[in-house]
């Protein structure tokens, strides 16, 4: 199980649960020397995330794919933090979701 929030923009998976989504911009088509960077940490302004995962390849229509393994997922149960960052090539730096909330649950079966 895999869900995002619309209006809070809070993820929730259980553990050991793979994933994949979309990040598209309105307002700019991702391309080439662009990098969008999926982050998870267990506090904000954390130094070590417990995932990341950089996007450097996008579809013709500037589509970003986020996939998250089953090793990435392999949390404790409990609340972290996740942000998207988007750095395009002629220099500008957006954090365009977070810091939200990224929720682990228990499952049952493994």
């Amino acid at each position: 199980m895999f869900t995002i929030d619309n209006e809070t923009d809070q993820m929730t998976i259980i553990k050991k649960d793979t994933a994949s989504f979309d990040i598209t911009l309105d307002n700019y088509v991702l391309s080439n020397g662009d990098t969008v960077t999926f982050t998870v940490a267990k506090e904000k302004e954390s130094q070590s995330p417990l995932i990341q995962k950089e996007v450097t390849t996008f579809s013709d229509d500037g589509v970003a794919n986020i996939s998250l393994t089953t090793e990435d997922t392999n949390l404790d149960k409990g609340t972290y933090y996740y942000d998207i960052q988007v750095n395009t090539k002629d220099g500008r730096v957006d954090t365009i979701i977070g810091p939200a909330k990224f929720r682990v649950l228990e499952g049952v079966t493994y």
